[in-house]
């Protein structure tokens, strides 16, 4: 008797955390449907999510990591350095990318030696349409963002005329939404994402960190215009904790903040963190830090201040004077410097909004909270993710941006006045007909990406969808028993 094999199915993360957490993820979930899932990566991208995949083969998943070198001595990095979560100036994140091109005959020997069923690497690696074509494997792409964001990119691509004016707003036709930007995207920007676009062409399809609903009319749109699918599987974190394993509670000493946030009302506390990546200068922390205190509402602040060098600047003007003695003596604000729990703290009763640079596991995290959003865009499609937020969805106020960064390393030389943010924050936190308005979409939308990550729900469902698909695209895999 002969029984159809699981499939052999190799993931290939692009090293930044970003991309790397919901690609493991996903390769995660395609394991628990009983297939063989490979995640082919370097030492260091691997130390941050081994135990991990060790916990799942403790449980019986057949998932496992092949290592490769990563080309420290060709791109010029110290050994160790493999991530963009250890890069602190755009050359060493410049050399990070240049890697990930480097990479590739290493990926093909891999391929070669063991050829898989199915390959699956992150969007970043443009390299891996002609690679899968020469070697005849199939190959669908992973786009750690929304699919909304793709369909901005080709608008953009496809009507240039749109930015013609040297006044914003750009209002970009052809989305299913009447849509704007508030700067122009950066030329080098712009040809990034488009050769993305190209590498997105001869794969069998898209998978996505987001969820049917979010998305709304924009996959059938994706859909028309390029001829290929959409799996939505997100968001991932949640996909995980429902059909991998729930999140072992870890007994460790808990954090200042949540003891802090026990003694405020539900809904008072904005939270404001800018993810790993995203250095402000010192002039924008001083006017965001003007802003916040100037809203008269309570807050979390999380701040990142590296130098060129990557160590910790001397103390100087980029807080008000007095500020952290003046907010700890009115019990209104807090500064963490290092680490936060995110999503402990997005989940407390107390906070009741996120000030955020919409990094999209961010937003996914914020979603998955029900908590609306106040928005400030940092570096590359965070610009985009602002726009699905705010005009598409209406569960967050924009602060904006004065101008558009390929780089989260390199302050911007335009400023963000401390009023403009105070007025969005007040939009959102002060307890008027807007603000609930607002407050009522998030709590909508995280419904929404509850119920799909549920047996039955739309993410559930199309991550079921894939590995069927993919068992279709590979008929002739028997095993005698």
């Amino acid at each position: 008797m002969e029984t159809p094999r699981p499939l052999k199915i190799y993931f290939l993360p692009f090293f930044a955390q970003g991309h790397q957490i919901p690609l493991v993820q996903l390769a995660r979930l395609v394991a628990s449907r009983g297939q063989h899932v490979t995640i082919v990566t370097t030492p260091g991208n691997a130390e941050l999510f081994q135990k991990t995949i060790d916990d799942d083969i403790a449980s019986g998943h057949h998932i496992r990591v092949h290592l490769i070198k990563f080309p420290n001595t060709r791109v010029g990095l110290p050994e160790g350095v493999e991530n963009l979560v250890s890069a602190t100036t755009s050359t060493t994140a410049a050399k990070i990318h240049m890697a990930a091109h480097f990479i590739q005959p290493q990926i093909e020997a891999v391929l070669k030696e063991s050829p898989p069923d199915v390959f699956i690497p992150d969007i970043l690696f443009t390299w891996s349409k002609n690679l899968s074509k020469t070697l005849q494997i199939p190959r669908l792409v992973f786009n750690p963002i929304s699919i909304f964001d793709v369909c901005m990119i080709q608008a953009i691509k496809t009507h240039p005329e749109a930015f013609l004016s040297d006044s914003a707003p750009y209002h970009i036709p052809g989305l299913p939404h009447p849509l704007t930007l508030p700067v122009k995207p950066s030329p080098g920007f712009a040809a990034l994402t488009e050769s993305l676009l190209e590498g997105e062409e001869d794969s069998h399809g898209v998978i996505v960190n987001s969820f049917a609903e979010l998305d709304a009319e924009y996959t059938q749109h994706y859909e028309n215009l390029t001829g290929r699918k959409v799996w939505h599987v997100g968001p991932s974190s949640l996909m995980v904790e429902q059909i991998v394993k729930k999140p072992a509670i870890v007994s460790e000493i808990r954090h200042e903040c949540l003891t802090w946030l026990d003694s405020k009302e539900r809904d008072s506390v904005l939270y404001v963190c800018f993810g790993s990546l995203v250095l402000l200068s010192d002039k924008q922390l001083y006017e965001l830090a003007t802003g916040l205190d100037a809203s008269g509402h309570s807050f979390i602040w999380v701040v990142h201040r590296k130098n060129k060098e990557g160590e910790e600047e001397e103390e100087e003007k980029w807080l008000p004077e007095g500020f952290e003695e003046k907010i700890e003596k009115e019990k209104r604000g807090m500064l963490i410097k290092g680490w936060a729990p995110q999503p402990l703290i997005l989940n407390h009763p107390a906070v009741g909004g996120f000030l955020t640079h919409c990094g999209w596991n961010a937003v996914a995290e914020a979603i998955s909270a029900g908590i609306p959003m106040v928005t400030m865009p940092g570096f590359s499609d965070q610009y985009y993710n602002e726009k699905l937020i705010t005009e598409v969805h209406g569960f967050g106020v924009e602060v904006g941006a004065a101008e558009w960064s390929i780089s989260p390393y390199d302050g911007k030389k335009e400023v963000l006045r401390g009023e403009r943010i105070e007025k969005a924050v007040k939009r959102l936190m002060d307890r008027g007909e807007e603000g609930g308005k607002i407050r009522k979409k998030a709590k909508e939308m995280q419904e929404k990406a509850w119920r799909a990550v549920q047996e039955g729900g739309s993410s559930h469902n199309s991550l079921t969808a894939l590995v069927d698909y993919l068992k279709a695209l590979i008929p002739n895999r028997v095993t005698a028993t």
